[in-house]
């Protein structure tokens, strides 16, 4: 004790001492010190799909194959921060991945314009907070020969007289026209970067595949232009959903397995179409276009042509058979 003691003898004295302080974190920094952490992590142009992953379709530089209403541009991976989510907490995050924005010390910018993966942290001392974004494209092929894949639905599955079960153009029997042709084929739509199907499967998320397909086509039967929906000459939606496998997207892979044949005619039919396939993901485009052809004519209960190839033909406006 410093001093002179001022207790009397036989006395004694009552001495008052002040409660042990303990130092608290506070949000407000003239109570005290505080803590900053990164809360939260979001990204522009991208879906969430989990906790850590984020997808976005890859941005195609210059005109676009297939419009994408969506917008275009980088994506920015921003972080919020606390207790105040301002400059002077922003200013302490240190980043890995991405790409500097300036004047904005709480953003990165992640290019699109390729297939890849991208993984972004944001750490302010011992905290912090990660994703993963992923940008999604696909090349979209058509087998015209050879066998089928075997995780892509059989022909038999979607009509009761298949061809064998390989791809091209084959003979098939037929209760109207004795002999009908066919033309089978399998899309394949193959995902990248690598792993991203894994990604997607995971979380339910190839659910929200689609490989659509559109024909042009002009048919004849009796050396008579048919009119109907998939004959107009122009694209016509002919997407068929139940003929496609999205759970081989696990194998970085979608499937669309078709099977186009003549129309029935008396004497003489004829068929002559352009197919165009993409692939799509949450709606939005995310390939370019896959092309292929189908034509085949019929005449006194035999088929006289049959073609499926890759790519386009040129669609005749009259009938190669006359009317009768």
């Amino acid at each position: 004790m410093c001093g002179k003691s001022h207790l009397r003898p036989g006395k004694l004295a009552t001495v008052a001492t002040a409660a042990p302080q303990r130092l608290r974190c506070n949000s407000n920094p003239s109570q005290g010190k505080y803590m900053v952490v990164v809360t939260n992590l979001t990204v522009t142009n991208a879906k969430r799909i989990n906790v850590t992953n984020w997808v976005t379709v890859r941005d195609v530089f210059g005109p676009q194959q297939i419009p994408d209403p969506s917008p275009r541009g980088d994506c920015v991976v921003q972080a919020t921060t606390g207790p105040r989510n301002d400059e002077a907490e922003w200013s302490q995050i240190a980043w890995r991945g991405g790409e500097a924005v300036y004047g904005n010390p709480n953003q990165r910018l992640v290019k699109r314009q390729a297939a890849g993966s991208t993984t972004i942290t944001a750490s302010i001392g011992t905290n912090t907070d990660r994703l993963v974004l992923w940008t999604l494209w696909a090349e979209v092929s058509v087998l015209t020969k050879g066998p089928r894949p075997p995780n892509a639905k059989p022909w038999s599955a979607g009509t009761p007289f298949p061809g064998p079960d390989q791809c091209g153009a084959h003979d098939v029997q037929s209760p109207l026209m004795g002999t009908n042709a066919r033309g089978q084929i399998v899309a394949v739509a193959k995902l990248s970067p690598p792993g991203i199907g894994q990604v997607l499967s995971a979380t339910g998320k190839h659910t929200l595949f689609n490989l659509r397909r559109e024909v042009a086509a002009h048919d004849f039967t009796d050396g008579t232009r048919q009119a109907f929906k998939k004959s107009t000459g122009g694209w016509v939606d002919d997407t068929l959903q139940g003929m496609q496998v999205l759970t081989s997207a696990a194998s970085d892979e979608i499937y669309d397995t078709d099977a186009p044949d003549l129309p029935a005619g008396a004497q003489t039919a004829e068929t002559y179409n352009n197919f165009r396939q993409w692939l799509e993901w949450d709606g939005r485009p995310c390939s370019n276009y896959g092309y292929w052809h189908w034509q085949a004519r019929w005449k006194d209960q035999q088929v006289t042509l049959k073609d499926v190839g890759q790519g386009s033909i040129t669609l005749p406006a009259q009938a190669f058979y006359k009317k009768p």
